[in-house]
């Protein structure tokens, strides 16, 4: 009985029945810890990817923009140098020159006996002048109309076969997939050195929606291109606003042609009116040229908004984009004790939208009286395919369709592995709660 009562007083080893318990439990939570931390770095990384994804394939649309306005300038700058070289052939204000300049001859002697020493000077000055203009005039029409020889075909057969409106259609049916492809491409890049326990997962898949719960470069590019650009030849109700827009900046180009050639004939030889009869005559045959080409060779536009819906419907249809990331669920470490009870494969998105930058201001200067003013750059600020400075940024996840988007399966050519994925059903999601679930 003794020895009964001394066992049951007897404590030693009691320790270690409970430093077991203790570390059964800290290595649980140990678990849980690393299983969160897991959890979070995958949703860090993957909203990081989403951002990229959305910002890479942004950018190339972008460029596409920025391509199709430069091809905009590149077609009417063709008209005005065509309209230029075919006058250089034609040669049209020369043999009008002799007789301007045999004018001034006949009024020299009346100059020089005016009895104004300032008329005579320029009576005596003139029969030395003729001859140098006339020489001014036959050089230069020389030089042009051997300068047309060369470049004056193959600026006709740019025209003829319409070779930049071609271009830009191609320009237009490519950007879609080369910004899907940007997408996919960085979202992969995301992936990273995946562990053992995470190859499993796959790769991230990133892909660039329109706000049309459609991929950019997916079916409705038949219907309604991914750029927010027309092609007036093919939707002939743009027609009459790109053919007077064109118009008008092949004018201002020959404009700026004429002033820069005829800058010598303005400033030295002006007795010849030479530069006024250039002007003249090649303004008429870049109106002929315009006339040949009035339903050809038509600039680009950009796609109106829909009849009846406001600004920021238009803005949310055609200018907005959804990038998403997908990847398999985290393979939780201890998966007998620590289960993920999410049925969906992790996801993340963020929006941007295309956009012309405004002036940003890059300086100060500060006036007599120690005012600061800014000094902004000066950029073009019009909203249209003129402007060669389109940009893409990152915006809030505002729209409506996020919900629809994240429920369809990202079937694209560069989504491989995606029809495996777990989608969660957010048709029916609020807007605002979609929000509360991404940093944007």
């Amino acid at each position: 009985m003794s020895s009964i009562l001394r066992l049951h007083r007897d404590q030693r080893g009691s320790i270690s029945f409970a430093t077991v318990f203790a570390l059964l439990l800290l290595t649980m939570l140990l678990g849980m810890v690393i299983n969160t931390g897991r959890q979070i770095d995958s949703k860090a990384r993957l909203q990081n990817a989403a951002d990229a994804t959305t910002y890479s394939g942004g950018v190339v649309i972008a460029r596409g923009m920025n391509t199709l306005a430069f091809s905009n300038h590149m077609i009417c700058e063709m008209l005005a140098l065509t309209a230029f070289f075919r006058e250089a052939r034609d040669r049209h204000a020369e043999p009008l020159i002799p007789e301007i300049l045999a004018a001034w001859d006949r009024i020299g002697p009346v100059l020089e006996e005016s009895g104004f020493e300032k008329f005579e000077r320029l009576g005596r000055a003139i029969p030395g002048k003729t001859p140098l203009e006339q020489d001014m005039v036959t050089t230069y029409g020389n030089w042009m109309a051997a300068s047309s020889e060369i470049v004056l075909p193959v600026f006709e057969e740019i025209l003829n076969q319409e070779m930049i409106p071609d271009f830009q259609r191609q320009v237009a049916l490519a950007t879609p997939l080369l910004a899907q492809t940007a997408a996919a491409e960085i979202g992969g890049r995301h992936t990273g050195t995946p562990s053992q326990r995470d190859l499993p997962r796959g790769p991230v898949i990133g892909v660039l929606w329109r706000t049309t719960v459609d991929p950019v470069g997916g079916v409705s590019e038949e219907v309604r291109t991914s750029l927010p650009a027309v092609d007036p030849q093919i939707e002939v109700e743009y027609a009459a606003q790109a053919r007077a827009a064109r118009d008008r900046l092949a004018r201002h180009y020959l404009s700026l042609w004429n002033r820069v050639m005829m800058r010598p004939f303005d400033e030295e030889a002006k007795m010849s009116q030479f530069g006024s009869l250039w002007r003249s005559f090649t303004c008429g045959q870049l109106d002929q040229l315009l006339g040949e080409h009035h339903s050809r060779n038509l600039p680009h536009v950009l796609r109106r908004f829909d009849s009846g819906s406001g600004t920021n419907a238009g803005l949310e249809l055609d200018y907005m984009f959804v990038g998403v990331t997908y990847r398999g669920k985290v393979v939780p470490a201890a998966p007998n004790l620590f289960a993920d009870s999410l049925v969906a494969d992790n996801q993340a998105f963020a929006q941007g939208m295309l956009f012309v930058p405004r002036p940003r201001t890059v300086s100060y200067w500060t006036d007599v009286y120690g005012v600061q003013h800014a000094i902004r750059q000066h950029v073009p600020q019009h909203w249209d395919l003129w402007n060669q400075n389109w940009s893409f940024q990152l915006v809030p996840a505002t729209a409506p369709t996020v919900g629809l988007i994240l429920s369809e399966p990202p079937l694209t050519p560069f989504a491989a592995g995606a029809e495996s994925l777990q989608l969660p059903n957010l048709g029916g999601a609020d807007p605002a709660d979609l929000r509360r679930v991404t940093t944007h």
